[in-house]
């Protein structure tokens, strides 16, 4: 068909005005989904399109199963051919037309009319042609334009529909290219938010152009808060930003390739973090810049805890210097570590002597070479080992104390040593025990001079009596009474002296009623002069035991003066209830015969709140002056020493108790 001028004009005008229809109704009406929902909205557009303007029996849309290389449709004009069986005989023609040959859409294909064979039952088009959808070398797919009669398509016309379909695979491949960097820029975000560490991405100008979770975290600040604020406002505390921003200057500039710095972190709410920086160049390859991408760990945790490591590390050091013991610290391979200045004065060694010897050659001066050192084997040892032994090289008697240092994973990799000199400690307690023993003597001092007062006056007014009258007949009584008196007093001098005199620890057999019955002698004139009544009770005889006679005695003496002090306390004068009880009785305790005795006095009784403290050294109820605070401890420790326990209960303002437990040992 010849076309005239005038026919050509008014059918490119016509075209002309067509032209932008379908990219702008796309622009206007796009669709936001998945890649399966733009294709069908734009081929939908696009089949709706060509059919109105190009008067099509029907128009089809599809792409080519990247699977298997088969049409997959993607939308039909008129609508109603949709899963219809003409739908199927397209589809079924268009896949034996292909075969899965794509090479065959470089240009539109002309089809033949369907053979009579081919899904006869259908009607059939008189015309079919197959567009290509492409843009840039790639096809997109196909659209399949069919007529009822045969029509006659213009070069203008075929070069319009090959224009609006390019336009139809610009805007997919824009669709396409959208959809990819939205799910990279997803996936990235996604990524930068699971990081357990800030992510900030700066703009050269160091405006903050993003901030993940992580960062919003740590902050405190919404990301949305933070954009396009200037980095070192929202990341620096106020006093570190000139140094951190003339860090970022020199970089951006290209003097560094990278910053790592540490700074504080003041947050929203205004407590301080301690963020490690680390940051590196960040291109922005379409708009020429050059920014950063920051990553921040926080160490707030870490720091505070190296602060307080470090503080707990001196102090360890200065109580490990201040050890008046020999203590080490000694590895698995049995070398010492490290050593105080105790074990070298100890050792008689410097230092540089001592560390990194073999702690057997410190303690035991060596061993031979076929003999193993007994210590060593409790070195990296699980449980923790006492023993007294004599060390050689420490020149003394020691008790050892061997603990493992036990890591958090549970493995040894060293164990700490303390040596405590035994000879001095004893003479250290001995000396305690005489300090508490001469307080005694001083407070009974005065009661002894008044008790023996009253005898050396008898003896003088018999004596008088005598020179008055030497020959009297009464004077032998005189005499006799004389005698009487002096062993009194003889008696009253000796138990004093016998408890004052300081005796080696030797243990002789003795009994307990002998020993309380002395202490009571000591103490008579100051009950009876306090107005206190004392009673002694023993339900049967008390079998002998074998103890140190003076150091019981002084813990009976203890337990009386405290009694004392409770009675008169309570009540100021002489009167029935003012009560010292002394009891004594055997039990069988833990299947071992055993010494009970009792000391209740009914005075004002023990606060609940102190009663643990009662044997603590230096620790006393007593006004300052009244008491040294050592009676009870020294006490505990006498009982302890003879194996036995020292107990006290008590109901304040009512009554006290102390019980003393003895097990009587066999002889």
């Amino acid at each position: 068909m010849v076309q005239s001028r005038a026919d050509k004009d008014s059918e490119a005008l016509e075209l002309f005005r067509h032209r932008n229809r379908l990219p702008r109704i796309i622009r206007e009406q796009g669709v936001v989904g998945s890649k399966e929902q733009k294709y069908a909205f734009v081929f939908r557009t696009c089949c709706s399109f060509l059919a109105e303007i190009f008067h099509c029996s029907s128009v089809w849309a599809a792409t080519i199963d990247g699977e298997d290389g088969q049409p997959k449709q993607f939308a039909c004009f008129p609508s109603s051919l949709w899963n219809s069986p003409t739908h199927d005989a397209v589809i079924d023609r268009l896949g034996k037309t292909f075969a899965g040959n794509l090479t065959r859409f470089s240009s539109p294909l002309n089809l033949s009319p369907d053979p009579a064979g081919t899904a006869a039952k259908f009607s059939h088009p008189a015309q079919t042609m197959i567009w290509p959808v492409r843009y840039q070398q790639k096809i997109y797919g196909f659209v399949v334009m069919e007529w009822q009669h045969k029509t006659f398509l213009s070069p203008l016309k075929s070069e319009f529909i090959t224009g609006v379909l390019e336009e139809i695979g610009r805007a997919l491949q824009a669709g396409d290219t959208a959809l990819k960097l939205k799910l990279e820029k997803d996936f990235n975000k996604e990524i930068a938010d699971t990081i357990q560490a800030l992510m900030v991405s700066i703009r050269p100008c160091g405006t903050i152009v993003s901030f993940n979770k992580r960062a919003e975290q740590v902050t405190g600040f919404l990301e949305e808060e933070v954009v396009e604020k200037y980095w070192v406002d929202v990341l620096i505390a106020p006093d570190n930003r000139l140094k951190s921003q003339r860090l970022f200057s020199e970089t951006i500039k290209g003097a560094r390739a990278s910053i790592n710095f540490k700074a504080p972190l003041l947050t929203k709410t205004g407590v301080t973090r301690h963020i490690s920086w680390h940051s590196s160049i960040k291109h922005d390859i379409e708009k020429g810049e050059l920014g950063l991408v920051m990553l921040g760990i926080d160490e707030t945790e870490s720091t505070v805890t190296g602060q307080q490591l470090h503080m707990l590390t001196a102090r360890w050091e200065k109580i490990f210097i201040a050890i008046q013991d020999p203590a080490m610290v000694v590895s698995n391979d049995n070398r010492i570590l490290e050593a105080n200045p105790a074990t070298c004065a100890a050792a008689r060694k410097r230092r540089d002597e001592v560390i990194g010897l073999k702690v057997c050659d410190i303690l035991h001066g060596g061993h031979g070479e076929n003999t193993p050192c007994p210590l060593e084997q409790f070195i990296g040892y699980q449980k923790t080992r006492i023993t007294e032994t004599y060390l050689h090289g420490l020149h003394g008697s020691y008790m050892l104390t061997v603990s493992p240092l036990i890591e958090e994973d549970g493995d040894i990799n060293a164990t700490f040593l303390l040596a405590r000199n035994l000879t001095e400690e004893e003479v250290i307690r001995a000396e305690a025990i005489r300090t508490a023993q001469l307080a005694t003597i001083g407070e009974l001092a005065s009661g002894v001079a008044h008790e023996i007062n009253n005898p050396i006056n008898g003896i003088i007014n018999y004596a008088q009596i005598i020179l008055d009258d030497p020959q009297d007949p009464e004077n032998t009584d005189n005499l006799r009474n004389i005698i009487t008196e002096s062993k009194r007093i003889a008696c009253i001098i000796a138990n004093l002296l016998d408890f004052a005199h300081r005796r080696k620890e030797n243990l002789t057999l003795s009994r307990i009623e002998k020993i309380v019955a002395n202490s009571l002698q000591l103490v008579a004139h100051l009950l009876k002069k306090d107005g206190i009544t004392c009673s002694v009770c023993y339900p049967s005889p008390l079998p002998p035991l074998m103890c140190n006679e003076q150091q019981l005695q002084q813990v009976v003496l203890n337990m009386i003066s405290n009694a004392r002090y409770a009675l008169n306390k309570r009540f100021a004068h002489s009167c029935p209830e003012k009560i010292l009880e002394i009891s004594g009785e055997l039990l069988n305790i833990k299947s071992r015969p055993t010494i009970v005795l009792k000391f209740t006095d009914h005075g004002i009784g023990i606060a609940e709140n102190i009663q643990n403290k009662l044997f603590d050294p230096f620790f006393s109820t007593k006004p300052k002056g009244e008491g040294t605070g050592l009676g009870l401890s020294i006490s505990h420790g006498l009982i302890r020493d003879h194996g036995g326990t020292i107990r006290v209960k008590s109901r304040p303002g009512e009554w006290s108790t102390f019980t003393i437990e003895l097990p009587v040992q066999p002889f």
